[in-house]
């Protein structure tokens, strides 16, 4: 496992030594769509649908800063609840920092606090959050369409929970 992330710490210092990427001007913000998928622990909900929106800012040529949050109703229970209603979700705000080894491909890594409600709980926490993404932004002939990948993960009872989202967004420049 340490070998893979040498590894990939290495590629990612050759992409930023040979990409192409240029600073660009004032702030980008991005509003869209998600689908999220229970990965761990999230009780018996497997599947979300919900919003994005975020904002970044380039700080350097291969750098920004991001801030990001999310709505994720969760559906696809497998359990039976009282009155039939589900009532999961989870609202991560997250920022961090992307790298962009290329002009229109990044990596980012975020941490920020996530608001959330599984069926089992009687209210919502607020809780510490952490994810990762990837993504790509479309070139402006295509509509400037933001295509990203994303893990969130948080702890609750003290068992890590988390979901992958894959998010399609209108950059807004």
């Amino acid at each position: 496992m340490a070998n893979r992330f040498r590894l990939t710490v290495l590629a990612c210092i050759v992409f930023i030594q040979t990409g192409t990427a240029q600073i660009k001007p004032g702030p980008t913000y991005r509003l869209g769509a998600t689908v999220s998928f229970g990965l761990s622990n999230l009780t018996s909900n497997h599947v979300g649908v919900g919003g994005i929106a975020g904002a970044e800012k380039m700080f350097s040529k291969h750098f920004a800063a991001e801030i990001e949050t999310s709505y994720n109703y969760f559906t696809g229970d497998k359990a039976i609840y009282v009155d039939a209603k589900n009532k999961s979700y989870a609202i991560p705000l997250l920022a961090g920092v992307k790298m962009y080894p290329l002009s229109n491909v990044y990596a980012s890594l975020r941490t920020g606090a996530v608001y959330f409600l599984l069926n089992n709980m009687s209210s919502a926490r607020v809780s510490f959050g952490y994810g990762a993404a990837g993504g790509i932004n479309l070139p402006e002939k295509t509509n400037r369409l933001n295509v990203q990948v994303g893990y969130t993960g948080f702890q609750y009872d003290g068992i890590s929970r988390g979901y992958a989202t894959l998010a399609v967004a209108i950059i807004i420049k």
